[in-house]
């Protein structure tokens, strides 16, 4: 009787096309595949093994017995059909897998010909240069995101981004982690790319790539310093808006370093935003009268706006260093916050004050300020 039901329910199984084991396969790891069903049988040798079958797999978690496993006895069997990959570990010290990847084993990444989303944690910066060249043969990639190893990086440390790394035909979304000051100057060739994330680098590499990134919808980026300023100033004027015809509209920037002035050059540039997230660490951007006529004459579109500005006590001038300002000044600029302009567009200024900083935060969900003194029944 029981090896009747045996014979049935594998009779059965039988019959299941091939598109059908294809799409129960894709939601388990080619390691489960392959231990659990491999060398059962013709049919589920030759379903593995087709030329049809796309993988996704995430190394991410092993530990370094299961790795070096899986790089002999899986990856061989599956490499030129994996969709999507990610390897390296987030705990470096426990063994160095990117490492072990591209130099013990030799991987060669340009043989993942079907990938279309790679993910890289924690490499070296020297491993950035490999990765890159193998991305020009990655055909099919749609998504990037790579990061780099903080423990091999010091203050003086870069990474340079060329063409191979963005400029793929179907690429569409770049994250770059790399936890040091990263250079585009050797971007030469337009990219596709709609969505990207940078963890940071100058005012004047940033606005080196988005001459070559007529597409980007939604920029991230941490951009800190600004060398080369008279040269810069000359470029800028007119040359995103009207040159490339720049299609950002919602752009996020944590700010350090950088005069308000020259960040008003690159806003009045990027004309079709809609959403604007900033985070900034100097008094003078508590200017509302300068905001106010950016927002008026050049960001008219702007919708959502989290403008959020941290100052660490005392409060020092930026345009007299050593020269301390009055404590009361981020209220007054708060006030400055909540006029009719402000309220028209459905922002507000809001304020918190802790022990050694204050915040003032300009957004579509600030509270306006409240009076504290008033009684309530």
């Amino acid at each position: 009787m029981e090896a009747n039901l045996i014979n049935n329910n594998h009779s059965k199984l039988e019959t299941f096309s091939d598109e059908v084991f294809f799409e129960i396969f894709d939601r388990l790891s080619p390691s489960d595949l392959y231990k659990t069903f491999y060398g059962l049988n013709i049919r589920l040798n030759t379903i593995l093994n087709d030329s049809r079958m796309r993988f996704r797999d995430n190394l991410s978690s092993l530990n370094s017995k299961q790795f070096h496993s899986y790089v002999q006895n899986i990856l061989p069997q599956i490499i030129d059909r994996l969709i999507s990959f990610t390897f390296g570990t987030y705990d470096t010290d426990e063994y160095q897998q990117v490492s072990l990847f591209l130099h013990k084993y030799s991987i060669d990444l340009s043989l993942f010909k079907h990938l279309r989303t790679l993910v890289i944690i924690k490499m070296t910066i020297a491993d950035v240069q490999i990765v890159q060249s193998a991305l020009v043969h990655l055909t099919n990639l749609v998504n990037i995101r790579l990061s780099v190893d903080s423990n091999d990086v010091d203050t003086a440390s870069f990474v340079h981004i060329g063409n191979n790394l963005i400029t793929g035909r179907k690429l569409k979304r770049v994250k770059m982690d790399m936890c040091a000051r990263t250079i585009f100057e050797n971007v030469t060739k337009s990219s596709n790319i709609e969505q990207l994330s940078i963890a940071w680098c100058e005012m004047q590499e940033l606005t080196h790539l988005l001459q070559y990134s007529p597409y980007l919808c939604t920029l991230k980026a941490t951009i800190c310093g600004l060398n080369h300023v008279d040269t810069w100033t000359q470029k800028i004027h007119g040359s995103l808006s009207q040159k490339y015809s720049l299609r950002l509209n919602s752009l996020k920037l944590v700010v350090d370093s950088i005069r308000f002035d020259y960040l008003l050059l690159l806003l009045h540039e990027l004309r079709q935003l809609r959403s604007l997230w900033l985070l900034l660490n100097h008094y003078e951007y508590m200017d509302a009268d300068k905001w106010e006529s950016l927002f008026q004459t050049s960001l008219v579109q702007l919708d959502q706006l989290d403008l959020t500005i941290a100052l660490t006590k005392p409060f020092s001038s930026v345009n007299t260093p050593g020269q301390l300002l009055m404590l009361s000044t981020p209220n007054t600029a708060c006030t400055k916050f909540n006029t009719k302009f402000w309220f028209d567009r459905g922002w507000r200024g809001k304020l918190d004050e802790y022990d050694h900083c204050v915040r003032l935060t300009v957004s579509n969900h600030a509270v306006p300020i409240q009076n504290t003194n008033r009684s309530h029944y």
